[in-house]
């Protein structure tokens, strides 16, 4: 199920679909921002994984006590200091897992607009103004 975060309210779509159960894993490249609908959305030993800090780093309240009622992980990680080497495996290994999903067209890349190179900073600005809903292609 998709769920678009710009016109819907996850936390209650996920309390929907899941039937107040949540969802097992989140991956969260916003941070701080959803926080708390992330932690409202994870079942009893779910799993957060942080793989960004978009939206700012600093959660100002929270209650730790909902963590251990729910016995969840939390774990953060960023690609951007790691080797190219490990990025490069990282790659190989997502596309030998997933390629067969991609042939069968059981999963497929959101592709929102196309740019040319000499409209980059066009490209740029759409992106920081966040207007995209998928990926952002360049082409040269």
């Amino acid at each position: 199920h998709l769920i678009n975060y710009k016109k819907q309210n996850f936390q209650d779509e996920i309390s929907n679909l899941t039937q107040n159960e949540g969802v097992n894993v989140i991956l969260d490249f916003i941070g701080a921002p959803y926080w708390q609908q992330n932690i409202n959305s994870l079942s009893v030993d779910g799993r957060l994984v942080l793989i960004g800090i978009l939206g700012g780093t600093i959660i100002k309240e929270f209650d730790l006590q909902t963590l251990l009622q729910k016995r969840i992980q939390v774990t953060g990680t960023l690609l951007t200091p790691r080797s190219n080497e490990y990025k490069s495996r990282l790659k190989d290994d997502f596309l030998n897992d997933s390629k067969i999903l991609f042939e069968q067209k059981k999963i497929k890349p959101i592709v929102d607009s196309v740019f040319t190179i000499e409209n980059i900073k066009e490209a740029h600005t759409y992106m920081e103004e966040n207007k995209n809903s998928g990926k952002i292609i360049l082409t040269f």
